[in-house]
């Protein structure tokens, strides 16, 4: 009962953040490149201001003094980034003009946001990752969480299991990483 309780004021918690904050999105896209922090995790870099830019919107709780943070990953942010990083003017990458590329990647993304199929994992907000390459051991969904029945592929184990009739209220598409 704790761990359905727990998931859901995380999933109330990332609802209303998305909600609350998707006004900013437009105006606070920037090109997912290599050097960045974060990559693959829900939103923009880390989030939290960056010296000489607008606010960066991210699914990351910064624990403070600590240069950690808690994110929210799906199989969208894990695609949407580096998709990104390979075509900088794609939907949703920060470039301009804006082109088609990417937008099977940002539906994703956004579909997985909106129906809570995402996993939260620590991650250290100084890592620079260096390479257009999700660093898929920092981001994989563990043991037990709860994925979109398509992403398996991004279970740690790359195996999962359909979700239990309790698991699944609320998201019907609910498969648990084994």
């Amino acid at each position: 009962m704790n761990h359905f309780i727990s998931a859901f004021v995380l999933r109330c918690f990332f609802a209303i953040l998305l909600l609350s904050t998707a006004w900013l999105l437009p105006a606070t896209v920037s090109t997912a490149s290599a050097g960045e922090r974060c990559f693959g995790a829900s939103g923009q870099g880390c989030g939290g201001w960056t010296v000489g830019e607008m606010p960066r919107m991210a699914f990351c709780g910064n624990i403070a003094n600590s240069g950690l943070a808690v994110c929210a990953v799906s199989g969208g942010s894990m695609t949407h980034d580096p998709c990104c990083a390979d075509n900088p003017r794609g939907k949703q990458c920060g470039g301009s003009p804006e082109n088609a590329q990417c937008t099977s990647q940002w539906d994703r993304a956004v579909r997985r946001a909106v129906w809570f199929y995402q996993w939260t994992r620590l991650i250290d907000t100084r890592r620079v990752n260096n390479t257009p390459v999700v660093e898929r051991s920092l981001y994989c969904a563990k043991k037990d969480s709860g994925i979109h029945k398509n992403d398996a592929e991004f279970c740690c184990s790359r195996q999962s299991r359909e979700g239990n009739g309790w698991e699944r209220i609320g998201r019907p598409s609910l498969n648990v990483c084994k």
